[in-house]
């Protein structure tokens, strides 16, 4: 019988038991046009920048839903991938207890977001044809294990990692299996975000303009 993967078992006592912020846009989104919210102090004569943006940034994401073809119930926007990473973090991992897996050499902050977040780090080396060894990350991971990084166009490698093998991590990884895409679109690959409806412990990172401005954050 195949194993069902509950996510919601990975994620922190405490973030389970959080009760969403709710601000007054949220309660009278109906009629939020010609509202002014005073409460947030925003200033009734209009500038073209005196109101606060939609707080869950719908338009953006309904347009991104069309372009990307992902629901925008799947869709988080952040200020950069390291934003996004650093939340991952903190939604996932309890501090000076849980461990996170590397696969060196790759993007360096995923072991500066998890020093400043108090996560062990176990790094499991690429293969020498910078590959992941599939059973050697399996055979690393233990319980506290809740993240698996992998940037895939690799840095500073430059190589997009086989879809077999990311598979096969999907399958076997007990944890969250986060595919690191910021340089997607120097690749001939297909993002795996065409594939989150298939694995319930993947999400996928990208840094939409990338290939705008040549930057990562």
């Amino acid at each position: 019988m195949e194993k069902i993967f509950n996510l919601n078992a990975l994620v922190r006592k405490n973030i389970n038991a959080l009760k969403p912020y709710s601000s007054a846009r949220d309660e009278y989104n109906s009629e939020t046009q010609d509202m002014v919210f005073l409460d947030a102090n925003e200033n009734p004569f209009n500038t073209g920048m005196n109101r606060y943006p939609d707080p869950h940034q719908l338009k953006v994401k309904q347009l991104l839903s069309k372009i990307k073809g992902i629901s925008t119930e799947n869709i988080l926007l952040g200020n950069g991938s390291d934003e996004v990473l650093d939340l991952i973090f903190r939604a996932f991992c309890e501090p000076n207890e849980d461990n996170v897996i590397t696969l060196p050499p790759t993007y360096g902050m995923y072991e500066v977001l998890a020093n400043t977040n108090a996560i062990d780090v176990i790094n499991v080396a690429l293969s020498n044809g910078f590959q992941p060894k599939v059973d050697a990350i399996i055979a690393a991971s233990n319980n506290k294990s809740k993240i698996l990084f992998l940037c895939s166009p690799n840095n500073p490698t430059a190589n997009s990692f086989d879809a077999s093998k990311i598979e096969s991590l999907l399958k076997a990884f007990e944890g969250v299996v986060v595919i690191d895409e910021a340089y997607i679109d120097f690749s001939n690959e297909e993002s795996w975000g065409s594939r989150l409806h298939e694995f319930p412990n993947l999400v996928v990172t990208r840094d939409t303009f990338k290939s705008i401005r040549f930057g990562r954050n």
